[in-house]
């Protein structure tokens, strides 16, 4: 959507909005949200869920969430339902996206020179040309030899779009109190009895080397994937509908004077730190240390070092690392194309069957 790639880089702007900005403990800092990013305004959506409390989630989660369903708009608990996209078989919904990688996706795939020219692409595309059932097409999306191929097919059906953001000075802030804390516990541990000064000292040299980044991202179906899902449902015959999981959820998600909230995008961001460890040496350490506190002695200064060196600088980002290594899920989308979805017939369908 043109508009929302307009509105995402709006991301660092000061909005008027109603929802109560989520909250989220990062490296034992408590954080606002917009804080790290900023404001968000996403527009051309149904419904945009704001949580307030932001949702730590693995890598996974956007790709497994987005196109299930939630009782209601304010519930977070998904329902499957267009995210079936298992190796179990669901008719409808397979000949849905079969036709949809036939027609849209693997054209898309053939225009990307990354892609086209991958050995395991073309061998795909390949055996999927011999293929003339859905059932057979689907298989060949897990094959062992095309797992790699077989979720980017899938995964295709999802536009991203990417905005990289510098984390507010308050929050760096923050992350610098943890830092000089570490520090001073690290030095104790040692047996070392350092004053505030030369904690300070410390903590300012491994700051200058430290650097975070996030980028924020608006994850949702593509618009024409959702023109696929509203075609093939509205009017549907009662010779395509079936008994699988996606039929019943189907029907549950048009059960009469439901309030029922498809998931069709997500708003996530993505956070990282890396410290410069090539500055942070013991022998840099000791020159740095010799050059400002001479008066600690050698053998003081040799001690710290070592302490503070290469190997507590490690431990130190990879407990960052190991904490943002997670996607945070801050607002649950639903595109006003899910209206196309003519609701109501598919439910007399299913229930006429």
């Amino acid at each position: 959507m043109k508009t929302i790639i307009m509105a995402i880089l709006l991301l660092m702007a000061t909005t008027q909005i109603t929802s109560a900005q989520g909250k989220i403990r990062i490296f034992n800092t408590d954080l606002n949200v917009k804080d790290i990013i900023g404001t968000t305004n996403v527009e051309h959506q149904k419904w945009n869920l704001q949580l307030k409390k932001v949702l730590v989630k693995n890598n996974d989660f956007p790709f497994e969430t987005i196109g299930s369903y939630r009782d209601h708009f304010e519930s977070i608990e998904p329902n499957m339902l267009f995210n079936y996209v298992d190796k179990a078989p669901y008719p409808l919904l397979d000949e849905i996206n079969m036709e949809y990688y036939e027609n849209a996706v693997l054209p898309r795939m053939k225009r990307n020179q990354e892609i086209a020219v991958r050995p395991d692409f073309i061998k795909f595309c390949s055996e999927w040309d011999k293929l003339s059932k859905y059932e057979d097409k689907k298989a060949l999306l897990f094959k062992n030899e095309f797992i790699a191929i077989g979720n980017l097919v899938q995964n295709d059906r999802f536009s991203i779009t990417s905005a990289p953001f510098q984390l507010e000075k308050k929050v760096t802030k923050k992350f610098s109190s943890t830092l000089e804390a570490n520090i001073k516990a690290n030095l104790k541990a040692n047996d070392i009895d350092a004053d505030a000064t030369l904690v300070n000292y410390l903590s300012s040299l491994i700051n200058s080397q430290t650097s975070y980044n996030g980028v924020m991202m608006i994850i949702e179906f593509r618009d024409d994937y959702l023109d696929r899902l509203s075609q093939s449902l509205n009017g549907i015959s009662e010779s395509k509908l079936g008994t699988d999981r996606f039929a019943r959820a189907l029907l549950d998600y048009a059960a009469p004077g439901s309030q029922r909230a498809a998931t069709t995008g997500l708003v996530v961001f993505k956070l990282d730190g890396k410290i410069n460890k090539t500055k942070l040496t013991e022998e840099s350490l000791k020159a740095d240390l010799n050059a400002k506190f001479n008066s600690l002695g050698s053998d003081m200064i040799g001690n710290i070092s070592a302490a503070i060196g290469i190997g507590f600088v490690s431990k130190v980002e990879n407990m960052f690392s190991a904490e943002i290594n997670n996607t945070y899920i801050k607002n649950y989308l639903t595109s006003h194309l899910v209206d196309k979805i003519e609701i109501a017939k598919v439910r007399n369908a299913l229930l006429s069957k």
